[in-house]
């Protein structure tokens, strides 16, 4: 079937019911294409793809006999290194976990396994997750499948990567400051974060250097909304291993694919009030915000949220909520093992009233955001202060010719919605004049992914971005 790379895994999950394709025969197709791509872009830390034929070729006897089993049936999939895969490397990017191989799998592994979906393999992540670009010290940098000497932003890089280079339709990620929705703006494609608890994120299992328990979450990167609502509709409902998670949801999964949002009230922000942004970034995003008023007859209203910048409160509590004996003892023993802008955060002189006054301020705004929440049903903004930049960088130092810190403040819009656990899309907004992808940001009210979907899928009818695709994509069509 011609260009059946291009499909969506919801279209694909549809030829595979007809049986006019075989799960036999995507995995193939990735395979071969995995082999010609990913040497460029180097989206993956291991693959599984003899383990994937073969539980392609067992489960097409399922699907022969008209046994599907869920709606990711057949589908091809990868994970994010940081999500064990038993018997698989799982190296969370660096060196100190080299040789550790998962002796279990994680629990959404277990759901994707369970719901029959086939594993082609882990894709790249910064060290620990520990900044929002593609490098690490342990594999090839992760490419930008738009321009392949920028980045593709992180921490769920290569997912971002693998789904625009069409090496698969879905990809699992996580986000504790914008890891899913930076990458996903970096490179084109939709990105997720639910709402915190909506799929849950096991804590305690035992491991060192597990962190980011106050801000994590998990959540699909692919191409069109459709397919996020194909994986959350797997992946969701609540787990004793997370005490945040939450029951099933009160709303139809199927419900957030009706995309009449017509008088919703909405509120944007291009700065927040204090973010320095890229000027041409702020004409794309609010191109793609005037289509809710003009296209979905929404009424939007620009707003300054009232906060102050939070970085620093930001940083403090990821410190705080890191496994800070096991990483001070690593980097005492490990030091040339351990990238430079972990060991020098580590190195900060934190205090106890830090901490306090960082939670105080997060609970400031968590308090100033649900009352804002209030009068607006959504709230958008960019996703990033920038596009794409070089690899190798954490950041840039200098955002429209001012100062800036490289490690966050690029990042204003995200990470705020981890801190108030708010549901968050990323969706392309458009292309600047060198062709590198811009995302804007869709948040929705606590708890409702139903609207926060809606609004993504609306926007994605009116401003379509499925067919798009990176040069690199073509290369094995």
């Amino acid at each position: 079937m011609k260009e059946l790379w291009k499909k969506s895994a919801s279209e694909l999950g549809q030829l595979i019911k007809k049986k006019e394709i075989s799960p036999v025969e995507l995995v193939d197709l990735y395979t071969a294409r995995i082999e010609k791509i990913d040497p460029l872009i180097h989206a993956f830390t291991v693959l599984s793809l003899e383990s994937a034929k073969e539980k392609a070729k067992a489960l097409e006897k399922e699907i022969i006999s008209g046994n599907i089993l869920s709606p990711l049936c057949g589908i091809p999939i990868t994970v994010k290194d940081h999500f064990d895969i038993v018997s698989l490397p799982s190296t969370c990017g660096s060196l100190l976990f080299k040789d550790y191989v998962a002796k279990e799998d994680h629990l959404l592994v277990k759901r994707l396994k369970e719901a029959k979906a086939i594993i082609l393999g882990k894709t790249n992540m910064p060290e620990f997750g520990f900044s929002a670009v593609s490098h690490n010290p342990i594999f090839p940098a992760t490419r930008n499948p738009w321009k392949l000497d920028l980045t593709a932003g992180g921490s769920s890089s290569g997912a971002a990567a693998a789904v625009a280079a069409g090496l698969c339709p879905l990809s699992l990620g996580s986000d504790g400051g914008g890891s899913i929705r930076i990458p996903a703006s970096f490179c084109g494609v939709f990105g997720y974060k639910p709402s915190r608890g909506r799929i849950p994120w096991p804590i305690g299992r035992g491991r060192d250097f597990e962190n980011w328990e106050l801000f994590a979450h998990a959540g699909p990167l692919c191409r069109t909304v459709e397919d996020a609502v194909l994986l959350l509709s797997v992946l969701s409902g609540p787990d004793s291993s997370d005490p945040y998670s939450l029951p099933p949801p009160e709303f139809a999964w199927e419900d957030c694919l009706k995309a009449d949002i017509k008088g919703l009230k909405i509120a944007f922000s291009l700065d927040l009030g204090y973010a320095r942004v890229d000027s041409e970034l702020k004409q794309i995003v609010s191109k793609a915000v005037e289509l809710f008023e003009t296209d979905l007859g929404c009424t939007i209203e620009e707003i300054d949220p009232g906060w102050p910048d939070p970085s620093e409160a930001y940083l403090t509590l990821v410190y705080f909520g890191s496994d800070l004996v096991a990483l001070r003892k690593a980097a005492e023993e490990n030091r040339k093992k351990i990238s430079h802008h972990i060991v020098d955060f580590l190195k900060r002189n934190f205090t106890p009233e830090d901490f306090s006054q960082a939670l105080k301020l997060r609970r400031e705004i968590v308090y100033k955001m649900s009352k804002l929440m209030e009068n607006y049903e959504l709230f958008l903004s960019p996703v990033t202060a920038v596009p794409p930049f070089s690899l190798f960088f954490q950041g840039p130092d200098c955002i429209e010719g001012k100062p800036a810190n490289p490690h966050i403040s690029w990042i204003p819009f995200t990470y705020i919605m981890n801190m108030t656990g708010q549901p968050a899309a990323a969706v392309p907004a458009g292309w600047t004049s060198t062709n590198l992808p811009v995302g804007l940001q869709i948040v929705g009210r606590h708890l409702d992914d139903l609207t926060t979907l809606r609004a993504s899928y609306a926007f994605e009818l009116v401003s379509p971005w499925k067919d798009k695709w990176p040069p690199v994509a073509s290369i094995s069509a």
